[in-house]
């Protein structure tokens, strides 16, 4: 998941690398990893990873976004929230439950706005078919 525009999935790819290596030596004595840390682990990761992927190609590589607001104004609404959302997973560095579903609870709701930006530029699209 390499974004062209920040590179927040070099950033984040490297970030989960460290934290995956974190776990397996605190549990390499045990021989395997406890349910509870690695399922916390994989959510981070799946739910930063669809954020980016689906907003990247939500607000950038897709028309709606781009076409209503124009691709600079686009790239701002992705840029911004995709960098602080960086800047915030890097400061929080979210390890237990509670922190964790802070982190993906904000990483949905920052999904689910870029959708209903993107349904909502979709709608007020003028349809070709249809003659003026």
């Amino acid at each position: 998941m390499v974004d062209p525009m920040t590179s927040n999935g070099v950033t984040a790819a490297i970030r989960h690398a460290v934290e995956a290596s974190s776990l397996v030596a605190r549990f390499y004595r045990r021989g395997s990893l406890p349910y509870l840390p690695a399922a916390m682990y994989s959510l981070r990761v799946i739910s930063l990873a669809r954020f980016f992927n689906s907003a990247i190609e939500k607000v950038l590589y897709e028309r709606p976004i781009r076409s209503r607001i124009g691709p600079f104004r686009a790239g701002n609404v992705y840029t911004i929230p995709a960098w602080s959302l960086n800047a915030f997973y890097s400061k929080l560095q979210p390890q237990g439950i509670f922190t964790t579903l802070l982190f993906v609870g904000l990483v949905g709701l920052l999904r689910t706005s870029v959708h209903v930006f993107y349904t909502l530029c979709r709608w007020q699209q003028p349809n070709p078919e249809v003659p003026a």
